[in-house]
């Protein structure tokens, strides 16, 4: 498979917006008041602030997600939060999805999981840190089947995609 030029320069040109967009973020994260921090390291609370980019096949454009507890704002600055955003992934495999979420220290008890509205609200409090995170599902899972299981502080949620007939169905017209 040959691909043009045309197809690198327009793979270039969103990973540079992407990366102004991220850069704008960390500059406003170091005008953030030095006696806001000092207060926070004085709690003993530490600031945590990152990101993953993806893009796969198939995207239309670079997806960038954040974690930790240091929020984005929008359009500009940045809050601290006393919840702590996980890093998570989503692998759309063959008849399943599969997400995985980061909640170090975090025991079974200690986790909420639910669906509402295509949403999928994951909570966690640990004696050291509190967890939140809201992921939006794709149209096509089976909410009855879903399961989660939890490892070591890594939490792998199995959504089943519905199934899709290929089988062509006729449809009779009824008088009526």
């Amino acid at each position: 498979m040959a691909f043009d030029d045309d197809f690198f320069e327009e793979i270039d040109k969103l990973f540079k917006e992407e990366m102004r967009r991220i850069r704008k973020i960390i500059t406003e994260l170091t005008k953030v008041k030095p006696g806001y921090l000092s207060d926070l390291g004085r709690r003993g609370e530490p600031l945590v602030f990152g990101f993953t980019y993806r893009w796969n096949t198939g995207m239309d454009k670079p997806e960038v997600k954040f974690f930790g507890n240091v929020k984005p704002m929008q359009p500009y600055g940045v809050k601290i939060s006393e919840e702590t955003t996980p890093v998570y992934d989503i692998f759309d495999k063959k008849d399943h999805y599969e997400i995985v979420v980061e909640l170090a220290g975090a025991r079974k008890e200690d986790i909420d999981i639910e669906v509402r509205e295509g949403t999928l609200n994951i909570n966690a409090k640990t004696p050291y840190k509190r967890y939140s995170v809201r992921i939006r599902l794709p149209s096509n899972i089976d909410r009855d089947k879903m399961k989660a299981k939890l490892n070591n502080g890594i939490l792998v949620i199995t959504v089943p995609k519905l199934s899709q007939s290929t089988e062509t169905k006729k449809l009779e017209i009824e008088e009526e």
